[in-house]
């Protein structure tokens, strides 16, 4: 997030994201040249930045039993300074369900995106899989082992006080790795697996909540099923299209003609990202199972809101429009000396809950944004947030280029 801390459940929630888009339109990533270090060998760029990640998520793994370890976290948030500057000692925290699924689900699912660059990275397809396989192992053997940050520091000496990423329940993440796992395998056992967490509702993508990652898996196009997968990806696609259906329902009626931002409940924490940009996301797939264009027109909607159609004026992407945020709460921005942020980054959004106490100019759901370093509730910077807008602006883009 704003923080230099490392947080396998937001990590490869993030990598899930940008491999499933990269996923459903390869040709476009395989055309992307983005001038990194690596964009002259044979692999897509999207890739190589996945890689880099996947690396590191590679080394949180238990080698002992295959469980993987929540997060590598200083105790407390380091200040606004450089990350050559933080001194705090780093801590590796716990093994839980929750990281053990969602790592084994991204690398399942990385295994076969770069199963084609071996050239590049001998050897990685087989040991990505090999990780994930002994990772869902480990939480199948400890399916109650979900990350409680406050039991924990009642156990333990320094109290963790870092971005938790706790959840209530593994059941989407069981489902969203068992999937992954299956696809990439086709051991019957994973299937049972999928048959057993199977959903009965599409959510829109979240770190909390990554039952729509598993569904992208089954509808990827240019899958082939036979038998009992036609009945398993059909209820997926029924769940998908009836998701989507509800999400355009009265958006030509709407103040800024978008299915995005028309009740008080699509403020939150991370709306921007994990409301508005994955809906228009879930839209996109949506319309290429269909064709139906209004799902297009709407996700072109959402990006229309973000990008300034919306109650403050304001285009939610640093650097970007004539009013967008300068002040995010994000260490990197905030420490490098330029005035300016970063450009490319989208911040969290309007949030009445407002949790950060800095001044707001409104308490109206929708105008609850304050523009200032401090405002972690509504100005923040994360991965998964990042993710979510590459998503979209990416798919939006490859289906324009067509």
């Amino acid at each position: 997030a704003g923080d230099y801390n490392k947080y396998i459940v937001n990590s490869a929630y993030s990598i899930g994201l940008m491999q499933a888009i990269y996923a459903r339109f390869p040709d476009y990533f395989i055309r992307q040249r983005v001038n990194i270090p690596e964009s002259g060998n044979h692999t897509p760029d999207l890739l190589d930045e996945m890689y880099y990640n996947l690396k590191w998520m590679l080394t949180m793994q238990d080698p002992a039993d295959g469980g993987v370890y929540h997060k590598l976290t200083t105790p407390s948030f380091e200040g606004f300074i450089k990350p050559t500057e933080c001194k705090q000692p780093r801590y590796v925290v716990q093994k839980s369900v929750t990281a053990a699924l969602d790592y084994a689900a991204a690398l399942a699912q990385a295994s076969a995106l770069f199963a084609p660059y071996e050239e590049d990275y001998p050897g990685f397809s087989e040991v990505a899989l090999q990780a994930a396989e002994r990772a869902y192992a480990w939480a199948e053997a400890h399916p109650q082992a979900l990350y409680h940050q406050d039991l924990l520091n009642k156990q333990y000496q320094p109290a963790v006080v870092t971005g938790a990423y706790g959840d209530r329940s593994a059941d989407d993440e069981f489902f969203w790795a068992a999937s992954e796992l299956y696809l990439a395998t086709g051991k019957p056992a994973y299937r049972e697996q999928v048959k057993k967490h199977l959903p009965t509702a599409y959510k829109t993508p979240s770190w909390g909540n990554t039952t729509a990652l598993g569904v992208f898996a089954w509808l990827q196009p240019g899958r082939e099923y036979q038998g009992e997968d036609v009945e398993l990806a059909n209820a997926m696609k029924d769940l998908l299209l009836d998701y989507a259906a509800e999400a355009v329902r009265g958006a030509d009626r709407s103040p800024f003609h978008a299915p995005y931002g028309n009740d008080a409940k699509d403020f939150f924490w991370g709306c921007l990202a994990e409301g508005c940009a994955n809906q228009a996301t879930s839209l996109v797939c949506a319309y290429l199972l269909t064709g139906e264009k209004s799902y297009l027109t709407n996700a072109y909607r959402n990006m229309d809101y973000i990008l300034g159609k919306n109650a403050t004026g304001y285009c939610y992407v640093t650097g970007f429009g004539m009013k967008s945020p300068l002040y995010p709460h994000h260490r990197l921005s905030a420490s490098d000396d330029i005035e300016a942020p970063l450009p490319g980054f989208l911040v969290g959004g309007p949030n009445p809950g407002q949790q950060d106490g800095v001044a707001y100019a409104s308490n109206l759901p929708d105008e609850s944004y304050a523009d200032v370093e401090g405002s972690y509730a509504s100005n923040e910077i994360a991965i998964n947030w990042s993710a979510a807008l590459v998503a979209l602006v990416s798919s939006l883009d490859a289906l324009m280029s067509k």
